[in-house]
């Protein structure tokens, strides 16, 4: 109780602050307000291009309040030295003044992205108007695109674009990362992070955006890319993956479609002659979805068997492209590889941690997979 009287006539000595010449957080009129519902950052070789979709339903021709067959945004564009200038800068050609505090993403434009992130996102983290748990995408075209690509199928571009992040992650084709999640990975010298990759689907009638992959980020900037079944191995190994669906062909199956459910990763290091490798236990259940049998072959016990033996085999060879992909070609440790040799080996760790992942020689991974189809659904038996 003491504690609570304590909070509250603390709170009670700042309120005069916000009258006098020390205010700590400027006071401004809503109707005043850009309510910015995400951030594109591009930058043109001299400056950087910031572009702002603002929640305006007024400005988007709809008859009430909120039209849901309308955009409701308007794009602003402003420039600058540095993000914050660009900001400043966009009281030349409106009226209003921009808030973040309801942001929904931050697109970054392929020039921009070859830029040191941290430095470039720290805007975002060091303003009192911005947040930093929104989504962060990259493209290879220009973030101004993205935003302005006249979606309808939202409320707002900028949710459907978000929503678009949540649906890839839902189906195993991509993986929501935060802002906050980036900039804490390269606050690690030995820590990188990945970004969702978003591109302009060309449908002028829906104006839609789709996931492509993961760029992988170091923090000296973009170091590559992975799509298709190399991304599905990377957040299998990440074990971020919600879910996924599997197309197999066997001995009895002509073609099956399996879908994730469950799926549980653990990664553990080991050092084999002065070498680190790591052991990943992958345990999944799936549900068997859709069939067609081979002529003269009936379903069976044998027949799931092969189908598990089948998606064992992929699971592997997706994880380990996966691992080869971030970990020894770009040299890249997206898997918190660093933070599981530190807790479990900590004495090699003291003697590579200055040079990790980039001078740890040849990283080896090792998959001990099991996977169940436990759901088959009806079987439909013919006498």
């Amino acid at each position: 109780m003491r504690r609570v009287f304590s909070l509250a006539a603390a709170l009670l000595l700042l309120l005069p602050l916000a009258g006098c010449g020390h205010t700590l957080i400027r006071m401004v009129n809503l109707q005043e307000r850009a309510i910015v519902q995400g951030v594109g950052v591009d930058w043109t070789g001299t400056e950087f291009e910031v572009t702002m979709q603002v929640f305006s339903p007024e400005g988007a021709g709809g008859q009430t309040l909120v039209d849901s067959s309308k955009e409701n945004a308007q794009m602003l564009t402003c420039r600058g030295a540095s993000i914050a200038e660009a900001v400043e800068n966009s009281a030349k050609n409106q009226g209003k003044e921009f808030y973040l505090g309801h942001n929904r993403i931050v697109v970054l434009g392929w020039e921009a992205v070859q830029q040191p992130l941290e430095g470039l996102l720290s805007y975002f983290v060091n303003s009192l108007d911005s947040r930093p748990d929104v989504a962060i995408l990259l493209t290879r075209g220009k973030a101004k695109d993205i935003l302005s690509a006249g979606i309808t199928q939202a409320i707002l571009p900028a949710m459907s674009i978000e929503n678009t992040v949540r649906n890839a992650e839902r189906s195993g084709l991509g993986e929501e990362i935060l802002l906050i999640d980036v900039l804490e990975a390269l606050a690690e010298p030995y820590r990188d992070a990945v970004i969702p990759m978003i591109e302009t689907t060309g449908d002028e009638e829906l104006g839609a955006v789709e996931i492509t992959g993961l760029g992988v980020i170091s923090p000296e900037g973009y170091a590559g890319e992975v799509t298709g079944g190399e991304m599905r191995g990377l957040l299998t190994l990440r074990d971020t993956i919600r879910g996924a669906v599997y197309t197999l062909r066997t001995e009895d199956c002509e073609w099956a479609a399996v879908q994730l459910y469950q799926n549980r990763t653990r990664l553990s290091p080991e050092i084999r002659d002065g070498q680190p490798a790591f052991l990943a236990e992958i345990s999944g259940k799936w549900t068997l979805v859709e069939k067609k049998m081979r002529d003269g072959a009936v379903f069976s016990e044998e027949s799931i068997l092969q189908l598990e033996e089948a998606l064992a085999e992929q699971l592997r060879a997706e994880c380990e492209a996966a691992f080869d992909r971030t970990v020894r070609e770009y040299r890249c440790d997206v898997f918190l590889l660093g933070d599981l040799l530190w807790k479990e080996q900590p004495e090699y760790w003291a003697l590579m941690q200055e040079v990790w992942p980039q001078g740890a020689g040849e990283i080896r991974l090792n998959c001990d997979i099991s996977v169940t189809i436990d759901r088959t659904g009806l079987q439909i038996v013919r006498e």
